[in-house]
């Protein structure tokens, strides 16, 4: 296989999913070793003739650099010790480089030993992206297990542009539903101790409900925004929208482009989005059960609200 370079645009790659590849890494390193010293073990004491190597002169080699927010970096080539800073400081990374490299020297089938070869893979891990470079030997196939593993990793990993993000203003407006309609049904519903009010609902009924829908559906908007917000800021970026005279300030729009050409990698300042995701999924499943109890509150009170009406 020559060289190959993979992207993830569009894809949520999670801190599980990472550590599942670091781990294919160093898993199959170890057996590359313990195959090279047993074979050097059982070929030492035979005449050249008669050894029998798939790896011979092995040296492989799996090392992490860690590019920090504060703009240090410090390299490992100890997987237990990286592995451990990864999980408990996953947030303070703004770039993870990964080397996997393996050299050695193979005997096929007709006994001949090929030439010096060589496999590498390759990953540049930021917030944005995951970036696998692969050049693995084309006559061999080392490497190509955790390399296809890779491969299916981000095959299956979830797209950023999912539902959460495509149904972002009806979920805000959802989540807010169940308490707007409550508090506008309320503040419409207390007009009715005014007479002029009183007086306009006997003549035209239907108007409370109407009031009481329409403040309710405005209020639900607001406060699904205010509950939504900031959440939705960590998840989608921006882009420069123009200049409004009105309020003399600069304004800036979702920017789905920039969403669907990059990764969603959980390190850095996206280090808790999942969490974030898993928040609004849940806040928007709670809303729908509570919806038809708010309903059914609404309605109550808007009965109770033209019983007064027709009864003072």
């Amino acid at each position: 296989m020559s060289e190959s370079i993979v992207n993830s645009n569009n894809k949520i790659i999670s801190r599980e999913a990472l550590i599942e590849i670091f781990e294919a890494m160093h898993k199959e390193l170890e057996e590359f070793k313990r195959i090279a010293a047993e074979e050097e073990k059982q070929n030492e004491p035979l005449k050249y003739e008669y050894q029998k190597w798939t790896l011979h002169y092995f040296s492989g080699n799996l090392s992490f650099t860690i590019y920090y927010t504060d703009n240090h970096n410090v390299s490992y080539d100890d997987y237990h010790k990286f592995i451990t800073i990864f999980k408990s400081q996953s947030y303070l990374i703004d770039h993870i480089y990964v080397q996997y490299y393996m050299s050695y020297r193979k005997q096929y089938e007709d006994g001949t030993r090929d030439e010096h070869s060589s496999n590498r893979l390759s990953l540049s891990i930021t917030e944005d992206k995951l970036e696998v470079t692969a050049d693995l030997s084309s006559k061999d196939h080392y490497l190509e297990d955790t390399y296809n593993m890779i491969l299916q990793t981000i095959s299956s990993a979830p797209p950023k542009y999912d539902h959460i993000i495509k149904a972002k203003e009806f979920i805000s407006f959802k989540i807010g539903l169940p308490l707007g309609l409550i508090i506008g049904a309320i503040l419409i519903a207390v007009t009715v101790f005014v007479p002029q009010m009183r007086d306009f609902y006997h003549k035209m009924p239907y108007l409370l409900p109407a009031l009481q829908l329409l403040i309710g559906v405005v209020t639900s908007i607001f406060i699904g925004s205010m509950r939504t917000s900031a959440d939705y800021a960590k998840l989608i970026p921006k882009k420069y929208g123009g200049y409004d005279t009105n309020t003399k300030s600069s304004y800036y729009n979702d920017d789905l482009k920039k969403l669907t050409e990059t990764s969603e990698v959980m390190i850095g300042s996206k280090s808790n989005n999942l969490t974030i995701r898993n928040g609004i999924a849940a806040n928007e499943k709670s809303a729908t059960k509570r919806i038809p109890i708010s309903l059914g509150i609404t309605i109550a009170i808007c009965l109770i609200s033209l019983l007064i009406v027709f009864l003072m």
